[in-house]
């Protein structure tokens, strides 16, 4: 689409100024590895956003697996949060983990650690305010006949009126421009429960946002 085109044309464009800027400039080797190591850089995150966007288009298509299976939710969400939270910890945050044992679904035990993987990543950049210690917290337990992993912060959180846009490819709010990223996150979120028919639902943690990944309930695990 355009929008996609004018996205990709942006670094793409910055990436060629910076090789034009160091091959015209009588550089000395250091200046010289320092803009390659920009470049490499900048090339890198280019990379990782034509990732993103084949991984959407695969999750969004069902090419993404071969066929769902029965899978540990409760092993994976610890998995992830035994990833990231000393992380969060050493960037300042206090972490809390609520997890119900026995949690089943039928899906890509790949493509959750993935989904809830975005979304701790994204608590983690976009939720902190200055007028308090940071917060986060990871929760999962069955609902009824669904399993909701909650992931929520204390920062300034997302307007009800921009929480359906932030879902959107290349989507970013004004306060997160500061921030790297390629806006793919949680469209990413969004099609990867869709894909194992839950959804994704973003609400207030009073103060901070609240992010659930929510999908039928299983039987046992494989």
């Amino acid at each position: 689409s355009d929008n996609i085109a004018h996205d990709l044309k942006t670094p793409l464009t910055r990436l060629r100024n910076k090789a034009d800027a160091a091959l015209g400039e009588a550089a000395s080797a250091t200046e010289m590895r320092t803009a390659l190591g920009e470049i490499i850089a900048d090339t890198d995150q280019i990379i990782k956003t034509f990732n993103a966007l084949l991984m959407i288009s695969r999750v969004e298509s069902g090419s993404a697996v071969t066929g769902l299976s029965s899978i540990d939710v409760t092993g994976v969400v610890k998995d992830v949060a035994e990833l990231y939270l000393p992380v969060a910890e050493d960037d300042g945050f206090e972490t809390s983990v609520d997890i119900e044992e026995g949690l089943v679904a039928s899906g890509s035990r790949e493509l959750l650690a993935q989904a809830l993987s975005n979304l701790v990543e994204n608590a983690v950049k976009y939720g902190r305010d200055p007028a308090r210690k940071p917060l986060l917290s990871i929760a999962a337990r069955k609902e009824g006949r669904q399993v909701r992993i909650r992931i929520a912060d204390n920062g300034p959180g997302i307007a009800e009126a921009d929480r359906e846009k932030v879902t959107e490819r290349f989507a970013r709010l004004e306060k997160s421009r500061t921030q790297p990223g390629n806006g793919l996150g949680l469209s990413l979120v969004r099609a990867v429960a869709t894909l194992h028919d839950g959804k994704l639902e973003l609400d207030d943690a009073h103060p901070g946002l609240a992010a659930s990944f929510i999908l039928p309930a299983g039987g046992d695990a494989a």
